[in-house]
């Protein structure tokens, strides 16, 4: 289980730590709740610690799995994901809460742009531009980087791409 200090992704918000875990009253009812925050956005989460199992939360990656995470962005899938408004899958991705779904989407969508003339659409940008924070995030943790060096990690591995 988790406690208090551990490095943990919660899924589509990144990577953050344990702060606390407090006691609530909920109609009559003690629960327990994980506070969780997330540095990246300055995000405060409580999680309610039955439902941690179902929740996707998990411990950051270790150190050793970085050069995995790097391969992943160096050899996303080809085929990027739909351009629709709704596209589920790339929704999925993001929601699965792996530094892996997270890596390949970033390295698909930059195929994408790399290809396009006129860039990528709206809804493109803004999953690349979220994929990125859920990695640099992790990135920030795992590897003791500043932000901006999280950033320009994953950049510098996506220049093959160009």
């Amino acid at each position: 289980m988790f406690k208090v200090g551990d490095h943990v992704v919660y899924p589509y918000h990144g990577a953050g730590t344990i702060r606390d875990i407090e006691e609530k009253d909920v109609l009559g009812e003690t629960h327990s709740y994980f506070v969780l925050h997330f540095p990246l956005v300055d995000v405060k989460l409580m999680l309610p610690e039955k439902k941690i199992d179902g929740s996707g939360l998990r411990k950051i990656i270790e150190q050793d799995e970085l050069d995995n995470v790097v391969e992943a962005l160096k050899n996303g899938p080809e085929l990027p994901p739909s351009t629709s408004h709704f596209s589920k899958e790339t929704e999925n991705l993001l929601k699965s809460g792996s530094i892996f779904d997270a890596a390949h989407l970033i390295s698909s969508l930059s195929k994408k742009q790399a290809g396009r003339s006129n860039g990528l659409h709206i809804q493109d940008r803004n999953h690349l531009q979220k994929a990125k924070q859920m990695i640099a995030s992790e990135l920030v943790l795992v590897n003791n980087m500043s932000e901006e060096q999280a950033y320009e990690f994953i950049d510098s591995n996506l220049l093959e791409l160009s």
